[in-house]
């Protein structure tokens, strides 16, 4: 199974050994708006679920990322 640390590291092309929880926006160069589009592409589709508009937006590091997730059942 991809986890959501993987996801992010493929959309940025970071390592995903570099991320924790607390890593986000302020921390990873390559997360701008376009990036944060294509995360969310990303997600919806490894993880199965379609995300509101507000809950895409909150998503602003990978500890938020997951917490969003699990509120709508993905399997982390």
């Amino acid at each position: 199974m991809v986890t959501v640390e993987e996801v992010i590291a493929r959309v940025f092309k970071i390592d995903s050994r570099t991320l924790v929880d607390g890593s986000g926006r302020d921390a990873i160069e390559q997360w701008d708006s376009m990036g944060h589009l294509q995360l969310i592409t990303e997600l919806e589709q490894h993880f199965g679920v379609s995300l509101s508009i507000g809950d895409a937006m909150e998503m602003v590091s990978v500890g938020k990322v997951k917490e969003i997730l699990r509120r709508y059942g993905a399997s982390l």
